[in-house]
């Protein structure tokens, strides 16, 4: 199997906590290069990953000049992550990104659509998709016929802390339940939401999200999500012909058949491991995308399939009230 070279553009904690070491691991990878503009996280990152001196920068550009890659991973925050990715794209680039694709719907369909134009492999960073006991699940449902209607829970205790880089937090983080829905139900055809704000008052933004989707094919779909509740909780409820699952990613799925006993898989079960990096699906998710380069396949959450959830996640903002 070919050799993909990886740069990185990003040495946060968020990358050196699951993207770097799944690249490091993944047997026909290896990172070629690393850009920050902080030099003690750039160094103290290529050191881990025995990146030499020469091909750590804090110019992208100067990297994409530079530096033969396969594949970029651009891992930033939202704002200013099109005019990136896009020169990147235009390098010739294959690229990956963390959630949200942009600041907007119109973000990443720019984005899409540079790709779409140099016919690059382009992936998203939606981890839900490829944790073990949700993909578990929904292969279950599948073969007993399909789904016909979904439930995604995703609430926080935010309460005092204010949304995600100034933006809406439906866009930022809820969206990994929007895309969860999508996956599961496919393109939404009517949205019906309730979108508040309680008990704080962040920039006018919204903390509560409650929305009715019809899907095509008459599935159905509903989003809740409250940022003031009292802990954190991530729940996906899905049901099919006689078959329903109960899924909390990435611990545990309970499963139940018409006229049988219920199953309960867990996420270490499945993996071997209690390491969340791989029982949330963030190691199988960098594996998928550089399979996807080696065998000249797209990407499940390729760069136009996250513009649709992006325009899913604005259909239900546009419901918003403050209160």
């Amino acid at each position: 199997m070919e050799v993909v070279r990886v740069g990185f553009i990003g040495a946060g904690s968020m990358a050196n906590a699951v993207h770097y070491p799944s690249v490091a691991e993944c047997p026909f990878t290896v990172i070629e290069s690393i850009c920050d503009l902080r030099a003690d996280r750039l160094h103290a990152t290529a050191d881990r990953y025995a990146v030499p001196k020469e091909k750590r920068y804090t110019d992208y550009r100067k990297m994409l000049e530079r530096e033969e890659l396969d594949a970029v991973y651009v891992i930033m925050p939202p704002m200013g992550l099109a005019p990136i990715v896009i020169d990147c794209l235009q390098a010739g680039k294959n690229v990956f990104i963390e959630k949200p694709p942009g600041c907007n719907a119109d973000d990443a369909w720019a984005m899409a659509e540079e790709a779409d134009r140099w016919k690059l492999k382009t992936m998203v960073g939606f981890n839900r998709r490829f944790s073990a006991v949700y993909r578990y699940a929904k292969r279950k449902i599948a073969e007993s016929g399909g789904i016909s209607s979904a439930v995604a829970e995703f609430h926080k205790d935010m309460l005092g802390s204010g949304p995600y880089y100034g933006m809406s937090i439906l866009t930022t983080d809820i969206i990994h339940a929007v895309d969860v829905l999508r996956d599961l139900l496919g393109e939404p055809v009517t949205v019906e939401a309730r979108v508040l704000s309680h008990w704080e008052k962040w920039m006018h933004s919204h903390n509560l999200f409650y929305a009715l989707i019809t899907f095509q094919g008459g599935r159905c779909g509903v989003l809740l999500a409250n940022r003031t509740a009292g802990s954190r909780y991530e729940r996906f409820e899905v049901h099919g012909r006689g078959i329903s699952a109960y899924i909390r990613a990435p611990e545990m799925a309970e499963i139940f058949r018409q006229g049988a006993e219920g199953q309960v898989v867990k996420g270490s079960e499945l993996t071997g491991t209690d390491d969340t990096r791989i029982t949330y699906g963030y190691r199988d998710e960098n594996f998928h995308f550089l399979e996807c380069i080696v065998r000249d396949q797209m990407p499940m959450t390729h760069f136009a399939d996250a513009a649709r959830t992006m325009e899913l996640v604005e259909r239900i903002e546009s419901f918003g009230t403050v209160l």
